[in-house]
């Protein structure tokens, strides 16, 4: 946690307590890494900057790992240092060191992270990079206890951080594949894509399933139609008749492709729809386990939200940890990057400007709140619509000034562990009743957000979060929020 009486208020207090057992800088033994795949570099030094061993290789090994704890060992030994005043650093680190890193933390070690932006600055020279220079930079760092633990982060938040980047980069993955269906629809069938003229949603699976074999405006206009029509039936479509029809007439007015290319955009079509069908059940999978993870947090309590969904208050939470360990909302906005600087310089007389926002910033976690504030500006709570809306009209950065309610709104509601209400029932005065009746209309809409995803009995077990509160309500208010039933069971004890 940052500690506001101190000028150092960024200092790791892990290292800081290292230093004050010590009782002296010379009884400190610092340990840079440089991280590499196949061989790390070591430096050893005491609290004071005093080199006490220089840069050597270190295998990314278990054997690398052996010798460099006997070489921690030697030097403790022989500087009557103690191994509880030993502690480890290296930069951001990278997936091949991971390993490397979390056997130091098992056998007892502080290893903490330095932030490679500024180990750069502390460098001797900044017209050259080397091994040595970056390794006298990061134990620079180190000793400034500018840093941050290893593993600090609890196995939720990490779980949520690596699931949310992978389903991150696989949507990615699928909308680059969405361009090139288009380039290949645009010359098979022109207007397929376009649900006003086809009457079929783009990507959906009944569009998927005409697509993924022998594709053509040619081919559509010459089906039967009931057989088209039966087709449709089957995945989904509401109106399949009506929808056949209007489908056929665009074929048949449509223009036909190069004969001598259909059947090579047809082969790659159905490839690319191959392809994107297994990327949206990836990305299924991916949902799940992230609401796996969020239910454990107290981040589910965000979906109580109205615009704020499972992948969102995740991708939040996953990017900025424990909300128990967040710092002051002006800190928390500048490390996502919502908020303007400010330069102020000339004596106290001089009054202070602001700029632009920084780009230094966490940008994942900047694009998940960003997101989420655009889409509860659009589709959230009524006030919120409201504000937006009036920010855009005057000309202001609607999505950066919701973003930081959004974070003020989200710190306060996980803390408390209870859902979000509207600004007219936070009123300690509330009726009874009136609360009742709002977390009565609250929970259809709760469970919609989770459906499919979880099991109910999982998502609302008393040790979890959601299912904290919702004992609490129902014993508090003397009301129902009854679970579904789920496929395959027996509801036969009545509501739960």
């Amino acid at each position: 946690m940052a500690n506001s009486t101190s000028i150092y208020s960024k200092q790791n207090p892990k290292i800081h307590a290292i230093f004050e057992r010590a009782g002296h800088f010379k009884k400190v033994l610092a340990v840079a890494l440089d991280y590499a795949k196949s061989k790390h570099m070591a430096l050893f030094c005491n609290g004071l900057g005093d080199v006490l061993k220089k840069p050597f290789p270190v295998e990314n090994s278990s054997q690398g790992l052996e010798l460099l704890l006997q070489e921690v060992q030697s030097t403790c030994t022989h500087r009557a240092i103690n191994n509880e005043h030993v502690f480890f650093g290296g930069e951001d680190r990278p997936t091949y060191a991971q390993n490397f890193i979390e056997h130091l933390c098992r056998k007892g070690y502080l290893v903490v992270r330095v932030n490679a932006w500024e180990a750069k600055r502390q460098r001797d020279n900044h017209q050259a990079s080397t091994d040595q220079l970056d390794l006298r930079g990061i134990a620079k760092t180190m000793l400034q206890q500018c840093s941050y633990s290893a593993s600090d982060p609890s196995e939720t938040y990490q779980n949520l951080r690596q699931i949310s980047r992978c389903r991150s980069y696989m949507v990615g993955e699928q909308t680059a594949l969405k361009l090139h269906v288009h380039g290949y629809i645009d010359r098979l069938f022109p207007g397929f894509l376009d649900v006003r003229q086809s009457g079929i949603a783009p990507f959906s699976t009944a569009g998927l399933a005409l697509m993924s074999e022998g594709f053509s405006a040619q081919h559509i206009g010459r089906r039967r139609l009931c057989s088209l029509a039966a087709e449709l039936k089957r995945h989904g479509v509401t109106e399949p008749e009506s929808t056949a029809q209007q489908l056929q007439q665009l074929a048949r007015a449509a223009l036909p492709a190069d004969a001598k290319h259909v059947s090579t955009w047809q082969c790659s079509l159905e490839q690319c729809v191959g392809v994107y069908e297994q990327l949206d059940r990836s990305i299924l999978a991916l949902d799940k386990e992230l609401a796996h993870w969020l239910a454990l947090s107290p981040a589910a309590v965000l979906t109580s939200i109205r615009g704020i969904g499972v992948v969102f208050a995740a991708g939040m939470v996953g990017e900025i940890g424990d909300p128990y360990q967040w710092r002051g909302l002006r800190q928390t906005c500048s490390y996502v990057g919502i908020i303007p600087g400010v330069d102020q310089t000339g004596g106290p007389d001089k009054p202070a400007h602001t700029t632009g926002v920084k780009r230094r910033c966490n940008r994942r976690a900047k694009n998940w709140v960003v997101q989420a504030a655009n889409h509860m500006g659009k589709h959230g709570p009524s006030p919120l619509q409201e504000q937006y809306h009036q920010l855009l009209e005057n000309g202001q950065h609607a999505d950066f000034v919701i973003s930081r309610r959004l974070l003020r709104i989200s710190k306060d509601l996980m803390r408390r562990g209870s859902v979000y209400r509207p600004k007219e029932l936070l009123d300690p005065n509330t009726p009874a009743q009136k609360l009742a009746d709002y977390y009565q209309q609250l929970w259809p809409t709760l469970l919609g957000k989770w459906s499919g995803l979880l099991s109910w009995d999982h998502l609302f077990n008393p040790q979890n979060p959601l299912g904290q509160w919702r004992q609490i309500v129902q014993e508090l208010y003397q009301i129902c929020l009854p679970l579904p039933k789920e496929p395959g069971r027996s509801n036969n004890a009545g509501p739960r």
